[in-house]
């Protein structure tokens, strides 16, 4: 997450001038290769399969919105701003917990430095830029479970929209093909335990 954002496909030089390529970055004619793990299987399935070309340009756009946390904290600031009653706390707790988060998975990410999918499966080119960080654990998964769970203790009825939310960021990383199925769910775990951390010492705060 920490660094800059390359152009996409910058690191598939052939890709870029290969005529057979299909729409959605997989070479006509030459499916990816399925072999190795399970994750790596899943990994080509997900980003292969399903590439509807006006959903394709909404989880870019979703996936995008993301980086940085920005989605989630312009969703704060909106709500503040419409009135939600919480006030500028919302915004505030929001920046504070979902900014922890990305830190402390940009710190995993470091100690265990895996390579995005890109360097293992390089005839799929990614749809967005591709992060110049490690790919384990996804900074966008932690962030946006952190944040649903941020949203969930000031809102609790519509948790499930949050979450719902959290997931589908979650999953277009891998759609877009900057992440793996377990990236994704190793930041879910890191994202659910920041949130954990988040609504204890909110509870704590606001029965004092």
């Amino acid at each position: 997450m920490f660094g800059r954002y390359p152009q996409k496909g910058r690191h598939i030089k052939k890709m870029d001038t290969d005529p057979a390529q299909s729409p959605s970055g997989a070479t006509a004619g030459a499916p990816a290769s399925g072999s190795g793990s399970a994750d790596e299987r899943l990994f080509v399935l997900l980003r292969t399969r399903g590439h509807w070309r006006p959903l394709e340009l909404a989880l870019i756009a979703l996936s995008t919105s993301g980086n940085w946390g920005l989605f989630w904290m312009a969703l704060a600031l909106v709500l503040w701003l419409a009135g939600s009653g919480h006030g500028l706390a919302l915004v505030l707790l929001m920046a504070l917990f979902v900014y922890a988060t990305l830190i402390i998975n940009y710190g995993i990410k470091v100690m265990l430095g895996r390579e995005r999918p890109l360097y293992s499966q390089p005839e799929l080119k990614p749809l967005v830029g591709v992060p110049s960080s490690k790919s384990f654990p996804s900074s966008h998964a932690a962030m946006s479970f952190a944040a649903a769970s941020v949203l969930t203790f000031f809102f609790p009825p519509f948790f499930w929209l949050f979450y719902l939310v959290a997931l589908v960021m979650s999953w277009s990383r891998v759609y877009v093909g900057v992440h793996r199925p377990s990236d994704v769910l190793a930041g879910m775990i890191v994202g659910l335990a920041g949130g954990g951390v988040a609504a204890l010492l909110l509870g704590i705060f606001a029965s004092s």
